[in-house]
């Protein structure tokens, strides 16, 4: 019983912890959440393709607001830009950006901002 239980234990914290993605028009989100922080991968671009933003990194946990599951806070430490992503308690994912326009073709600034969809 040790030897079966021990396996299971090792198997699970050998196996990677599964990335979630989301969608909205023009939009991915990647986001795979860990312990106390959460990796994430956003690219966005406009409606006729014109600009296109990407950004990635680790985001820290923060404390969750109303009608959200949690929350996390990711700054560029070489700029202004900061971005939350917040997993809301409907499935949702919500992202804001602000000072975000080096991620981003002038024409796609707020490209990567909003609602998206589980897929």
């Amino acid at each position: 019983m040790k030897r079966i239980v021990a396996a299971l234990v090792l198997t699970a914290l050998a196996l990677p912890a599964i990335a979630a993605q989301y969608a909205k028009p023009g939009a991915v989100l990647t986001l795979k959440p860990g312990n106390g922080n959460a990796e994430f991968s956003i690219n966005a671009s406009t409606k006729d393709g014109s600009g296109t933003c990407n950004m990635d990194g680790t985001a820290q946990q923060i404390a969750a607001g109303e009608n959200q599951k949690r929350r996390w806070i990711w700054n560029d430490k070489t700029s202004q830009c900061v971005a939350v992503l917040s997993e809301m308690n409907n499935g949702k994912t919500s992202v804001m950006t602000r000072g975000c326009e080096g991620y981003c073709g002038s024409s796609a600034t707020g490209a990567m901002n909003g609602l998206f969809n589980k897929k």
